[in-house]
């Protein structure tokens, strides 16, 4: 029974991947034809086929599959996370990819005859996993903002005493700076330039790319624009301010180091060791993969490694 269970499991999601894929397959193929029938071939006709032989299968099976889930709504949740990230997947684009790491968990799981109830997990480990790299992409990106904010008010201090407007030092900054605050710069840079006003500019800049300094500076500008005053020195000023809280928040990195280096140890231990048990020594390990009793061990001891991974995570942390 539990055999059966797995192979209609795996027949199912087999044959719906097959027919996505399928019918996708059908529609490019009428559309091109139809195409094809009313616009003759252009001379770029040989490039645009060599650029497509030279994407990978991989990536052009996810673009393809990814077209079935264009528009649903918990798909395009995640667009925010991506455009933070500063990701140029699309949003059903990682719902797809997301979905075939799971699969690809599941089987894995399945071959080595584990217990349905660690092929489930992998399935649900698999389609996490790939929004837990999102979100440590899209944080490191941000964090990056704070140190890249002291060069860029910097030259834009320097800039404005030098004769510049301060979009002009936008735009300069925009096209010394890296990613990301450069591209965002030149997109702001662009945006005024085609009319939209100011002040909503640089509102999107920070719903694009939300960090609590890029936020006060913002802010800053904004009133000055109102009130009046010295804008080159407001920006040395805050270039000063914002040093300074960096400074500190590498000083809480370094004293909460043994804390961090903690929590990993004491979470990935027991899953290490289980591991270890498990290929070098299977009769010993067997037991606790097929008796209940085993399983529930299995499941409170993740339970309880997960909640004394989240409290010393809440110690460490320090806002500041």
């Amino acid at each position: 029974m539990k055999l059966f269970l797995e192979l209609l499991i795996v027949f199912a999601v087999s044959t719906l991947l097959f027919y996505i894929v399928v019918n996708n397959g059908i529609k490019r193929r009428r559309a091109k034809r139809r195409i094809n029938e009313f616009i003759p071939l252009s001379s770029n006709s040989e490039g645009t086929k060599r650029t497509k032989q030279k994407q990978s299968l991989f990536k052009g099976f996810i673009t393809a599959t990814s077209k079935s889930f264009y528009g649903v709504s918990f798909v395009q949740k995640s667009e925010k996370k991506l455009q933070e990230a500063g990701s140029k997947l699309k949003p059903e684009e990682f719902f797809v990819l997301r979905l075939v790491v799971a699969i690809g968990s599941g089987l894995f799981v399945l071959l080595l005859e584990w217990n349905i109830l660690l092929i489930i997990t992998a399935l649900i480990a698999g389609f996490v996993l790939p929004s837990f790299n999102m979100d440590r992409k899209r944080n490191k990106r941000l964090n990056l903002i704070s140190t890249q904010l002291i060069e860029t008010l910097g030259m834009m201090a320097n800039s404005m005493r030098s004769g510049f407007s301060f979009m002009q030092a936008i735009q300069l900054a925009g096209k010394e700076m890296s990613d990301p605050l450069g591209p965002e710069f030149v997109r702001v840079f662009r945006e005024v330039g085609l009319g939209v006003p100011f002040e909503k500019a640089f509102q999107d800049l920070v719903e694009r790319l939300p960090n609590k300094e890029l936020e006060v500076v913002v802010q800053a500008v904004l009133a000055q624009r109102t009130s009046g005053g010295n804008l080159a020195e407001l920006m040395e000023t805050m270039e000063d301010t914002i040093r300074g809280r960096i400074r500190v928040l590498e000083e809480l990195k370094t004293l909460t180091a043994q804390g961090r280096m903690s929590s990993w140890v004491i979470t990935l231990l027991p899953a290490a060791l289980g591991t270890y048990l498990y290929f070098f020594s299977p009769d010993f390990f067997r037991p606790m993969l097929h008796h209940p009793l085993g399983l529930f061990m299995i499941f409170a001891a993740s339970i309880s490694c997960l909640i004394g991974w989240l409290i010393i995570q809440k110690i460490i942390k320090i806002e500041v």
